[in-house]
């Protein structure tokens, strides 16, 4: 996409009009102008997930990436809490599938109160999330960067 109003058609659910032309002003603002105005409308656009040139597929995930990845919840997982050096806190994994592959998705403390409101089939994107092999498959972390978003229930 050459001009910002086709990235506009990626986020208009998202943003008024006014609203993105605001944001990219935002950004160029804070980058001293060192974008031009349609890379910052794409990387709102790809802020969001909406970008589908930047999906990865789970098939082709490999260990080391950052990935944004959409996958129909397959399994939910079980809440598992423990104690270390730095704390309480709780994990769980929720499975995803995409058609060319399922990953476990890793949540941590705050995150896992997102299972509250999934559902079985439900889509659930994560974006920039870190992928991992830890010996037994691999999984996504939302890292350092990332978000998880949870599509709304049909």
């Amino acid at each position: 996409m050459e001009n910002v109003d086709g990235y506009y058609e990626l986020v208009v659910d998202i943003y008024s009009w006014d609203e993105f032309l605001e944001r990219i002003e935002e950004i160029d603002h804070e980058t001293d102008g060192l974008f031009e105005k349609p890379t910052i409308a794409h990387m709102i656009v790809a802020e969001h997930g909406r970008n589908t040139s930047s999906v990865s597929k789970i098939g082709e995930l490999k260990a080391g990436q950052e990935a944004t990845i959409t996958g129909k919840i397959v399994d939910l997982g079980s809440l598992k809490t423990f104690s270390s050096k730095r704390g309480d806190g709780k994990v769980r994994n929720v499975r995803i599938d995409d058609g060319t592959g399922s990953v476990k998705i890793v949540l941590w403390n705050e995150e896992t109160d997102l299972v509250d409101d999934m559902i079985l089939g439900q889509t659930l994107r994560v974006i920039n999330g870190y992928v991992q092999d830890r010996g037994y498959g691999m999984q996504v972390s939302k890292g350092k960067w990332g978000e998880v978003a949870l599509e709304p229930k049909d």
